[in-house]
C-alpha cells in the first residue's frame, strides 16, 4: 500500500516537472528586461511617495490634536 501511494507520488512530482518545462518561457529580451526594470522601479518609487505621504497626514493629524489638546478644545473632525 505504501509502495503504491510513493508511485502515485512521484507520478504527480513529475507530471509537474513536465508541465513546467512545456511552459511557454518569459521573452529574454533587453528591451523586456529593461521594461519591467522600468515598471519595478516605478512602483518602488509610487510605494515609498505613497508612505511619505502617510507619514505627513499621520503627523499633521498628530499635530493638530496635540494643539487641540493644548487649547483645552477636543479634538477637530473633518
Amino acid at each position: 500500500m505504501t509502495v503504491g501511494y510513493a508511485f502515485s507520488h512521484e507520478t504527480v512530482f513529475a507530471d509537474l516537472r513536465l508541465a513546467a518545462m512545456k511552459r511557454e518561457r518569459e521573452p529574454s529580451s533587453k528591451a523586456y528586461r529593461q521594461d519591467r526594470f522600468e515598471n519595478t522601479e516605478r512602483a518602488a518609487k509610487e510605494t515609498i511617495e505613497a508612505e511619505q505621504r502617510a507619514r505627513r497626514e499621520k503627523t499633521k493629524r498628530l499635530k493638530e490634536l496635540r494643539l487641540a489638546q493644548q487649547s483645552g478644545q477636543g479634538p477637530t473632525t473633518k
